[in-house]
């Protein structure tokens, strides 16, 4: 069963959290991880939050206030 467009932005917007600038990076890591394995449906599902991390985007790591 497909995760829903809910749960990947849930999920996007954790890992923006957790690994920051890094984010984007890190979910390919785990696409290619997903493929090594031969979880095509894993690697799918993290295409899908590496879309829904490019679109709510990631924190600058060196805002000026």
């Amino acid at each position: 069963m497909a995760a829903s467009d809910l749960d990947i932005h849930r999920a996007a917007r954790l890992w923006i959290q957790q690994h920051s600038e890094y984010a984007t990076a890190k979910a390919r890591e785990m696409v290619e991880q997903m493929r090594r394995t031969g979880d095509q449906d894993g690697a799918d599902t993290w295409l899908r939050i590496i879309v829904a991390i490019g679109a709510l985007g990631t924190p600058p790591t060196d805002a000026k206030r």
